[in-house]
């Protein structure tokens, strides 16, 4: 019996092409969504909020918060503060908050208990300065950079 040997290479190739077209697109689509990692001239400055906040943000990894929202009342803060709102020292680091994109974390003590804290922000790094906001902030409340100006 003779059998047609051309038939199952030619599948094979086929489907061995489908599978590397597919590849290399799902390759390309995971590349588009990689963001070039933030630099110390993207974050350090004085980060100024629509809202009045201000954030000063210094190479050294200090960093001063000024009238920023505070992210909840189990951040060791005090309930009978007049205003939801921190100002005080702060340290901060390189991190991501959860689905959004690079940015970086504020850490401080709450001023009642000296629990731990964290207020995110998420940066937008663009050609005439960055712009960024803090998730847990009321929606349209936006902050604009401002680089060398660390005081």
């Amino acid at each position: 019996m003779r059998t047609n040997w051309r038939r199952p290479l030619w599948w094979f190739m086929g489907v061995t092409s489908l599978f590397l077209a597919l590849m290399v697109a799902l390759l390309i689509y995971l590349g588009k969504d990689r963001e070039d990692p933030l630099a110390i001239a993207d974050v350090a400055g004085v980060w100024q909020g629509s809202d009045g906040g201000r954030l000063t943000v210094r190479a050294d990894g200090s960093a001063d918060l000024e009238r920023i929202t505070r992210p909840g009342p189990d951040c060791g803060q005090s309930t009978d503060a007049p205003a939801r709102s921190y100002t005080g020292l702060a340290t901060w680091v390189y991190d991501t908050y959860p689905d959004e994109r690079p940015g970086i974390r504020f850490d401080y003590q709450g001023s009642a208990t000296a629990k731990p804290c964290k207020v995110y922000l998420v940066v937008f790094p663009q050609k005439d300065g960055a712009k960024g906001f803090l998730p847990h902030d009321p929606p349209g409340v936006s902050y604009v950079h401002s680089p060398g100006q660390q005081n």
